[in-house]
């Protein structure tokens, strides 16, 4: 092979460029043909893909930062199914509810995969897939029913969830008085107060607000790695800084390993304190060893920092954007914690009911700032039928949350903040099957009634301890564009807290 390589480097040294120009589109054509498999498929309509890269370069060679409104031309070009290349991959992007709901719900069967063959997800989890985010099958099932019972029993005999989160949202307002009014940015300490939650179940242990746990950088700067369309595709390994990423998947896993050999040396099968103590205990009973193995549980550990860390904390961050931009509905919410819970306490999920305004504000954040536009990506298990078409076993299938939560005909306005969209002529909260922030379906996101009960609790007693303004000389912060990784999050910005 040396010698092939040699005697062709010698051979394009002699050559002019238009050869080799010829050569190189030649062999990127050849590979186009390899790569373009089930000739026959006719596949939704979408942009023209060019070999090897397919759309690639409509979306990621730009002067500009990449936003979740990106698509939305391409489904007014295309319609709301419609068929993208991204490299060398297959993918259906659907565009509305019902045909995300016709596909994760009506066709979970066959659409519940993940596309772990991809090389990131390769390097990351494993070809077969590990975890509850990142499995597919009967093991998925059998490790999202442990882990969503697991994390219902743990608090038995000692605080409920709700408690833990009502202790850290005071530590959280305790740590924001320290500014004393001053401009400061919000994001970090959010960030900790979230992952001291998860901490507390999957550890037993939480951080001080003046420490940070060598976790929450390591995971927070893998997320923020690359853009989220290179994820998809094999050229990931040259168009994302794969070697950094795989250095930080290394740490956060030998962080949690170092987790679990700290709780075997202490493990007491009468005296369950945490997630990694329940794991060892089905471990140790052998209960399915082929699904309850160390690599499982180091990725729902990481699983469960994904879905109760950094979209609860993004979704705070952008909860105090709209408040600082708009005072209004930040004094109407203000007056109906009064009103419901006064300063004499914390907010309980028992009030939720009787705080509508303070509901809807709070569910149009979650419209507005879809925090993971695009969800996790499914796959098809078996060649499936969609809208009429017939998509290949194989083929990534991608329910695309945000034109669903922007569009004008489900949601009047869509890139206004109006909680009031959510109140009927009573003042009553309002329901809407569009609202599907958590995606829907068997592969609805673990962590919805966690970042519920954190985001309501949180919101409600920040808000009911100050006052959130604009630094006086600043720009109002953008509350619409943000950075668009694997998650949605604000650009960095100030805020200052007023003490009520």
């Amino acid at each position: 092979m040396p010698k092939v390589a040699y005697g062709l480097f010698e051979y394009f040294s002699t050559v002019g460029l238009p050869t080799v120009l010829i050569f190189v589109a030649g062999l990127l054509l050849s590979l186009w043909i390899l790569s373009s498999r089930n000739p026959r498929v006719k596949w939704p309509p979408g942009p023209l893909c060019f070999p090897v890269v397919g759309c690639l370069p409509q979306l990621i060679i730009s002067g500009r930062r990449r936003q979740p409104t990106d698509l939305l031309p391409w489904y007014d070009t295309y319609g709301d199914i419609m068929h993208v290349k991204f490299g060398e991959q297959h993918v259906i992007m659907l565009g509305t509810y019902e045909l995300i709901q016709e596909a994760f719900v009506k066709n979970a069967a066959t659409v519940s995969a993940r596309p772990t063959w991809i090389y990131f997800l390769r390097q990351t989890v494993g070809k077969g897939g590990a975890g509850v985010i990142f499995k597919s099958g009967h093991e998925w099932k059998e490790l999202r029913r442990f882990t969503l019972s697991s994390l219902r029993d743990l608090g038995l005999g000692r605080k409920s969830l709700q408690e833990r989160i009502q202790d850290e949202a005071r530590y959280l307002v305790q740590n924001i008085e320290d500014e004393n009014g001053k401009a400061f940015s919000p994001s970090d300490r959010i960030g900790k107060a979230a992952s001291n939650i998860i901490s507390l179940i999957v550890f037993g242990a939480r951080h001080d607000f003046n420490d940070t746990p060598e976790l929450l950088p390591v995971l927070e700067e893998a997320l923020k790695s690359g853009e989220g369309i290179q994820f998809f595709t094999n050229l990931a390994r040259f168009l994302m800084p794969m070697e950094k990423i795989m250095s930080l998947v290394d740490r956060l896993y030998s962080l949690i390993r170092q987790e679990v050999d700290r709780h075997r040396q202490s493990f007491d099968p009468t005296d369950i304190r945490d997630f990694i103590d329940l794991f060892i205990k089905v471990t140790q009973e052998e209960q399915d060893p082929e699904i309850y193995t160390e690599w499982n549980v180091f990725r729902i550990i990481v699983d469960l920092y994904l879905a109760g860390t950094d979209t609860t904390a993004t979704t705070l961050r952008w909860s105090l954007v709209h408040m600082v931009n708009h005072p209004d509905v930040q004094k109407r919410v203000q007056q109906e914690i009064d009103q419901v819970i006064g300063q004499g306490r914390v907010a309980k999920m028992e009030d939720k009911a009787r705080m509508p305004f303070t509901e809807a504000t709070i569910l149009e954040v979650f419209r507005l700032s879809t925090v993971v536009p695009m969800g996790a990506p499914h796959a098809t298990s078996e060649t499936t039928n969609l809208a009429g078409y017939t998509i290949p076993k194989g083929t990534i299938i991608m329910g695309d949350l945000y034109p669903v939560l922007h569009d004008k005909n489900n949601f009047e306005d869509p890139y206004k903040l109006k909680p009031e969209r959510w109140l009927d002529d009573d003042g009553k909260v309002i329901k809407s099957d569009k609202m599907i922030p958590f995606s829907m379906g068997p592969r609805i996101c673990l962590g919805k009634g966690h970042a519920e009960m954190e985001s309501f609790i949180f919101f409600t007693t920040l808000l009911q301890n100050f006052t959130f303004k604009v630094p006086e000389g600043e720009k109002p912060p953008d509350g619409v564009e943000g950075l668009n990784t694997i998650s949605f999050t604000p650009y960095p910005y100030d805020v200052c807290a007023v003490r009520r």
